[in-house]
């Protein structure tokens, strides 16, 4: 097995004094593709914020590419991650190009860096640079996912967090979109945690599956 890249040790988080995760352990493997199931309410895009570190759990230890997720490192620990969430999770007031090198601004990439690096990704993800100057509002829902897939992968993270990213979409775009994530992951040998309500989904595209 890989040294895990996410570790997380005796883990609770309650909303409300209901515990959502109680005295949860799990390790990732770097390079892995963990795909996360189980019913409603169990905890899975909890699970996904923790490491996020967009929610602190009341127990335990959150460890991100060897270091201890805290509240004075979390901006910078964040930067090592892409999110991607559902089809509607672009920025509506920016272009298709202004979503995907969102975090390219805030690494303050420059201009003649981001352009090169878009249009490295832009087949890899099956889109033209057509689309570019286009709002979300005007692209189809396999396009903003595309966008949405480039957005979190340009800045090269090392892990690469998806909460359902596919079940808004129509069966044959959602099998084009898993085929595509797949051959990124194959390519780049970056981390995927990804939760699904499909045991199809991740059978398909897990190197292994978490059943919470």
């Amino acid at each position: 097995m890989n040294k895990p890249i996410i570790s997380l040790e005796n883990i609770t988080f309650a909303y409300d004094e209901t515990p959502i995760i109680k005295d949860f352990s799990y390790q990732i493997p770097k390079g892995s593709f963990l795909c996360i199931t189980g019913e409603s309410g169990c905890g899975k895009s909890t699970l996904l914020r923790i490491i996020n570190g967009l929610l602190i759990p009341q127990k335990g230890e959150v460890e991100v590419c060897g270091t201890p997720l805290q509240k004075d490192n979390v901006i910078e620990l964040r930067r090592k991650m892409g999110y991607i969430l559902q089809e509607n999770s672009l920025f509506p007031h920016f272009t298709a190009y202004q979503n995907m090198v969102y975090c390219l601004d805030l690494l303050k990439t420059t201009d003649e860096e981001k352009q090169n690096r878009i249009k490295e990704l832009l087949p890899l993800v099956n889109l033209k640079e057509d689309i570019l100057a286009k709002f979300p509002h005007e692209l189809s829902g396999g396009q903003r996912q595309r966008v949405g897939i480039v957005r979190a992968i340009a800045h090269r993270p090392e892990i690469v967090l998806m909460d359902e990213p596919f079940s808004a979409l129509d069966p044959k775009t959602r099998e084009q979109l898993q085929d595509l994530v797949k051959d990124i992951h194959k390519k780049t040998h970056t981390t995927f945690v990804m939760v699904t309500h499909s045991p199809d989904e991740a059978e398909k595209l897990g190197t292994e599956v978490l059943k919470m």
